[in-house]
Order: structure tokens, then sequence, then C-alpha cells
């Protein structure tokens, strides 16, 4: 049995009864998903069982003279009878809920694979943390992980994920959904309702072996909730500050009785403001609609087939600027205006997920997703404010975009033996295409008063055509991956792949079109030492790459940019309650774009001859310390470096990457006596000085942020909570680009919740 559900130590404790109890009581504690067939377990006696163990060991205790059997099929115990098929027990793996340190991750290896064996360094936000934290945002579930700045452009009511990691954009390239990337085009990114998830998965590095192209911090891949047979029946209202109304509910269960046919449904409504205000005017809004319908049919214990559905329309106030006074004080006086200022997005997915057992030890499987967006952005974009005569000139600026987009990932997973050593090999073809069109307008906007702002203005859609692109991009992906365990202790991960790419840019306004194809080989190489004990130290390389867009001064393509890491750690995991991680990296991006220089002199062309360098320390602890207090600690140091430039900042430090970063949380439950059923939390999250410009001429300030919650559990039906972020409403601001342009962070915010469960 592979996976983290074998290699977790358990603590069980089961008395001699019913088989039928045993077993729920032990999926209950491994955090697996059981569905019976009660005939196959009828007049059935399990024996006492007690004593540290893996799951493995504890089926295998509790079947022993049942007449079951079972086996292991990806991540699926199957357990039948071992004479004739009067009845089926399906044991289904997911991430519990009750789980406080996450176990396994099947993003960074597309395997299953404990966290602990793969040589890289991993973060996993479950179910459980989200809940706790009552995100409202994939921005706000990372504040968190080691290694990821947030807020980079402050609080955006477009609910864009702006974030680096290890140094690096991640919003572009690095936005995964189950398994699958979300491909964008200008400003047209597919939006995610973290309310629909099960885990987020942070896999730090290059992560390009696997996925395809992506910039060289890593990538984040958002778990989408399976149809669960236990049942899941949960209705939630939620009010909070800045008149803040949210329903929600998530409802799950078998659609027959041997569960055959499961169904999930998650669906959420906003009608919310936030925190910006037009002086004497409305709020800027913050409004969504969402709905998930998913299906899971499982004919048999070889064969899944899920299909996914989900629509997600999001209505607000489009950009935000905010005046900024000399020396980068945000203010809270708004540079848009109210009757133009507005973004809508609609968005629709559909797709499957299929696995179909071979063999005995060969599994195949099909990950797809087609999905469109419609976009339309109103932005009132301010120039420099002019001091003296106290006003800010303006350009109203509008985008009119519509994207399609597809992913296929084909994956074949061989579990075999040669002589004593043991290989998961994975091989795959992935395919992704996309087609969007793009088009922006602009004019001329009245100028805006700076100490007597005038907002309300009769501001018409900008006719001028700036731009109006159609492009296709296709990529295809070929790799491989062996995990090999050469002995109990060595553990050898190493993978390939080579990627096409294609992209073809047509300028309907000039009739103009460029292509850009190219092709790239990347790789990656882990040696992991499993000591035996919990502790495993490694030492790993891998590979990224990302196309450069645009022609040089010879009209040629650029070579895409590169990027490669070394990185050497060390990982704890001695029980189920702790997972420690401790990583040393230092990441190299080659072919960088920079400016051309004939003379000493630019000529307005680019070159891709700039490099970046990023090293650092990363550390993570999640850990159960006892039946009553659970905690999350992180702390980053990340140093940056433009080592090529022709842009006259060479030896300065990356933008908008802080040096160091702190957070910890923590959770303290009650069991008993008068508390009993209440739960309090608090966090507290540290984010270093850095610069808001690759020049280093902009510092911005660092700043200490806390946050809290409460849940009291009623009864089993009943639970209310409240959350706060940012608890003392400290003013901070998430970047600056500008000594007058800086982005406000998010002020206090104040969220209670009723959830019903039935």
């Amino acid at each position: 049995m592979s996976g983290a559900y074998a290699a977790a130590t358990l603590a069980v404790s089961l008395p001699a009864q019913p088989l039928s109890t045993s077993l729920n009581q032990l999926a209950r504690q491994a955090g697996v998903q059981l569905i019976a067939a009660p005939a196959s377990l009828d007049g059935k006696t399990a024996p006492a069982v007690s004593g540290p163990m893996s799951l493995e060991q504890a089926l295998g205790q509790l079947l022993a003279g049942s007449g079951l059997e079972w086996k292991l099929i990806g991540g699926t115990v199957s357990i039948t009878p071992s004479a004739s098929g009067d009845g089926t027990l399906t044991v289904t793996a997911s991430v519990s809920n009750a789980a406080a340190v996450p176990q396994q991750s099947l993003t960074a290896t597309k395997t299953d694979t404990p966290l602990i064996e793969v040589p890289q360094s991993v973060s996993v936000i479950t179910r459980e943390q989200l809940d706790r934290q009552n995100v409202q945002t994939v921005t706000e579930a990372l504040r968190y992980v080691p290694g990821v700045k947030t807020e980079t452009y402050g609080v955006d009511p477009k609910g864009y994920d702006w974030i680096y990691i290890r140094g690096f954009n991640a919003l572009t390239t690095n936005d995964y959904r189950d398994g699958l990337r979300q491909l964008n085009n200008s400003y047209s990114y597919f939006r995610t309702e973290p309310y629909a998830l099960e885990r987020i998965d942070i896999v730090r590095g290059p992560s390009s072996t696997l996925f395809g192209l992506g910039d060289a911090g890593g990538i984040v891949n958002r778990v989408s909730k399976m149809p669960d047979a236990r049942g899941v029946h949960e209705v939630e209202v939620q009010l909070g500050n800045f008149n803040r109304r949210q329903a929600q509910f998530d409802m799950s269960d078998k659609l027959d009785e041997d569960g055959e046919w499961l169904y999930r449904v998650v669906g959420l409504a906003r009608d919310s403001d936030t925190q910006f205000q037009y002086r004497d005017g409305p709020h800027v809004e913050d409004n969504r609609v969402y709905l998930a319908p998913t299906v899971t049919w499982i004919p048999s214990s070889d064969t899944s087939l899920t299909l996914r559905a989900d629509y997600l329309r999001d209505t607000s106030g489009g950009t935000i600027a905010v005046l900024t006074t000399p020396g980068g004080r945000a203010t809270d006086t708004l540079l848009g205006d109210y009757s133009y200022n507005r973004f809508r997005q609609e968005q629709y997915s559909v797709g499957y997920e299929f696995s179909q057992q071979l063999g005995e030890n060969v599994k195949f499987r099909q990950n797809l997703r087609y999905g469109q967006t419609d976009t339309i952005l109103n932005n009132l974009l301010p120039g420099s404010p002019d001091f003296t005569t106290n006003t800010i000139s303006r350009n109203a600026i509008r985008f009119d975009e519509h994207m399609k987009a597809f992913n296929v990932d084909n994956q074949l997973q061989m579990d075999f033996n040669t002589a004593s050593v043991a290989h998961t090999l994975l091989a795959g073809v992935d395919y992704s295409w996309l087609d969007g069109n793009a088009k922006r307008f602009g004019a001329v906007a009245p100028a805006l008063s700076i100490t007597n702002p005038v907002y309300g203005l009769n501001i018409a859609d900008p006719t001028y055509a700036l731009n109006n692109n159609d492009q296709t991009t296709a990529q295809l992906g070929v790799y491989v991956q062996d995990q090999i365990h050469l002995t109990d202790q060595w553990l050898l991960t190493l993978g390939g792949r080579h990627d096409d790419i294609s992209m073809r840019t047509q300028n309907n306004l000039t009739s103009n079109t460029s292509w850009i194809d190219k092709e790239a080989w990347t790789g990656r190489a882990g040696l992991t030492y499993l000591v035996g004990n919990g502790l495993a130290p490694y030492i790993s390389y891998a590979e990224s790459f990302i196309p450069n867009s645009g022609t040089d001064s010879q009209n040629r393509t650029f070579d895409p940019s590169k990027a490669h890491q070394y990185e050497v750690g060390v990982k704890y995991q001695p029980d189920s309650n702790l997972l420690m991680t401790l990583a040393a990296f230092e990441i190299t991006k080659s072919n960088v774009l920079t400016n051309e220089l004939v003379n000493g002199t630019a000529t307005g062309y680019q070159v891709a001859s700039g490099e970046v360098r990023s090293r650092g320390i990363e550390w993570e602890t999640q850990a159960k310390l006892t039946d009553n207090l659970d905690a999350l600690a992180s702390y980053s140091w990340t140093d940056t470096e433009i080592t090529k430039s022709n842009n006259g900042d060479e030896g300065k430090q990356q933008a908008n990457v802080p040096k160091n970063m702190a957070s910890a949380w923590l959770n303290y439950g009650f069991h008993q006596g008068l508390f009993d059923g209440l739960m309090l939390s608090t966090g507290v999250r540290y984010v270093g000085s850095m610069y808001g410009d690759n020049a280093n001429t902009i510092q911005v300030k660092n700043f200490t942020l806390m946050d809290a919650g409460a849940k009291y559990q009623v009864n089993k039906n009943i639970q209310v909570g409240v959350n706060v972020q940012n608890l003392f409403d400290r003013h901070y601001v998430g970047t600056c680009d500008g000594d007058t342009s800086c982005y406000p962070g998010q002020e206090r915010t104040v969220i209670g919740s009723l959830k019903l469960n039935f």
C-alpha cells in the first residue's frame, strides 16, 4: 500500500467488537472515506487491535480470518470477499478535515506520495485550516506559507492572486486547479472560490518537469472538493463589516445505496462592499455568485470517473488607486470614479477526471478541462499627482476580453521491482490550448482635484482602440518520472520532460502577425534518505522555463527564460502529529529580458541576457501538540539579486521581495467542561522591509499583523464563529512602485458565521 495513509503511524486502540464498528473507527482516525455494503460485514467480529501501526497493518489485523481481502488501487483501498462477490467495501483516501498535520501531496510528484519522501519543499493547506481562518480568497490562504509574499499590490477587489514565491512572480504561470494550469491572457484570469477547495498544495522551486512552462518560484495547486459518501450537508451564513453578506452551501452524498454514484454541489452568493469608499459616495463592491456541481461514478474497484463543472460571476469596483503623499503614505482618497470604475467577469469550466486500473500494478489517469472567461474592466488610470496645482491627470481605459482554454493530462503509472529495487514509474503527455481576444480602448478623462475630489462624473466608455489582439497558444509536453526505492532507506527521484510551445499573436489594428515556436528540455533529480525515526534529509536539483514574448532588434523571437535550483533540506515526521521542514535553496534564472545597449546607449529594444539569483532558507512546522493544541509556524529568509542587467539595476535586490518573513498560527480546542466545543485561534504575520522597484530607490516598510478567531460547536448541528483579520487595524502598504504610488493593505475585517449541518 503506497501513500501517506500507509506511511503515517496511527495510535490504534480498538477493542474486540463488530467488524463494521472497528472499520468505521479506524477510517475516522486515519482520515479516509468509508463505503460499506452491510451484507459483506454482517455477523463478522474484529479482534482487538492496539499499538502504533500504519493503516495497512491495522487493516491486515482487522480483516485476518474474516474472508475479506483488500488491495490498493491508487488512493482507493478495495475490500472484497475472498470467494464470491456478495458485497464490497471501499475505503477512498482523501485529505481528512480532522487531520491537523497533512501527510501527503498528490501535486509534488503526481503520485500518492508521503510528504516526507518528496525531495522538495511542499506546503499543504488543509480544509480544516481554511475553515479555521475563514479565508475569503486564495491569497488569504497563502499568508502563513513560508516563501510566499501575498498582497503584492495590496487589497485588490478584482480578486487577482498577486503573490511572489521565492522571489518570483507567481500570478501568471504558476496557477493550477486540480493539477491543470489555469491559463490566462492579458487581464483574463480564471478565479478560484476557496470554499470549493479541499486543500491547497504549494510546491516551491522550479516545477517544469511535471507541469511544463512556469516561473522559477513554484506552483500553487488548488484541489477541489470531491463527492463524499459519508455525507456532507452544510449551509452557512456569514455577516461582516463593510456590509458583507454571504450565504453558502456544501452538499454531498451517495446517489444510490451501494455508493456507485456520488455527488457534490457547492454554491455561494455574496453581496459585499470593501474597505474602499468614495468621498461622499458609495463603497467599492465585491460581489460573487458561484456554483459547482460534481458527480463521481465508481462502477468497479478498477474504474472511477468524476465529472466537474463550475460557474462564477464576479462584479466589483475594478482597479483601486489611492492618493499617496510624498514619502509613501497611502491616503483614503480614491483616484477613480464610481460612475466609471467597474469590473465584471463571467467564467465557467467543465471537465472530468478518469482513472482505470489496467493491471495489478498499472494504472491510467486522464484529467481534462475546458473553460471560458468574459471580462470587462473599466479603469481611470491616474498620472503622477501635481501637489502645486493639487490635481492629478487621468486616462480612461477599457478592457474587453474573451478567452477559451483547454487542458488535458494523460498519465500512466507503473509500480514494479527490478531485483530488490522498487520503482514507481510515471509517464505522461499533456496538452494545453488557449484562444484569447483582448481589446483595449483609451481616452483622456477629467483631471481630479486632490483637495476637493468630485465623483459621479459622466465619463463615457472610450472608443479609441489602443490594442486589439488575438492570441493562440498551444503547448505539448511529454514527461517521465521514476521514484526509485534503492533500499528501504534510500529513495532516488528522477524526471525529465520535453515541451513544444507555439504562440501566435495577431494585431487586428495593423494586421501584423507574430509567431513564437520554441522547445525546452527540463529535468529534476532528488535523493532522500529515510533514517527510520521520522528524519529524512534530502538534496535535489530542478529546472523550469517560461517563454519570452516579443522580438529583438533583428525581429527574432527570444529564447525562453530558464531557471535551475539546488535545494538541500531535512524533513522530520516521527508520527502523524508533527511535520517539520528545513530547507536551503539557490535559484538562478537566466535569459531574463533586459535593455539592448549599443555603445552604452539603449536602443529601445531588448535582449534575453539578464539574470536573477534568489537564495534563501525556509522553515515550517505543523504540529498537533496536545489533544487541545495545534500549531503552524514558519520563517523565510530570501536574498535576491539582479546579477546581470542592462537596466542600471545590476547588483540590486529584486522588487517586492522581503528578506525576512515569519508567521505563526495557534488553535486551542476545549473538549470537556463548561467550554466544551469552543475553539480559539490566533495568528501573527511579520513581513520585513523590501523595495518597490528594482533600482532600490523606493523602500517599503516592514509590518506585523495579528489575526484571531473563535468557533463554538453549540451542538452536533450548529456552529457559530467569528474571525478577525488585522486585529489591531494596523495601517500598512503592500508595496509602492513610486514615491507617490502605494497600494494599501487590508484593514481590520470582521466576519461572523452561523453554520448548520444536518
